[in-house]
């Protein structure tokens, strides 16, 4: 059994999963990097190709709480903006909470 992606570097999680499962995990020591390879991969089959720049210097980041009230879940949304454009969201539990970013599909 192999556990990858950020939590597999959290010792407790991996120990409960073995007592849970009764078997040996193997973490990677760079396990937790499989997220940022599928993102890439997902990023790759999405077709949009544009430049990329590093210059980060002068762009604002924040983040804002939304609450969603649609449904009993009561979801609390983090949303990301990026100059005041909202970039990415995520935090909902059903289809309800879905806050999507423009030009994304959701």
């Amino acid at each position: 059994m192999v556990f990858q992606g950020g939590v597999s570097k959290n010792q407790g999680v991996v120990a409960a999963f073995e007592k849970a499962l009764g078997c040996k995990i193997t973490v990677d020591e760079n396990g937790h990097l499989m997220g940022a390879l599928g993102a890439a991969i997902i990023a790759r089959r999405g077709g949009v190709r544009r430049e990329f720049d590093f210059n980060v210097e002068n762009m604002e980041f924040y983040t804002r709480e939304a609450s969603c009230g649609r449904c009993p879940n009561n979801c609390e949304i983090v949303c990301v903006y990026r100059d005041g454009e909202l970039i990415d969201a995520w935090g909902n539990r059903c289809e309800r909470g879905a806050i999507t970013v423009k030009g994304s599909r959701a």
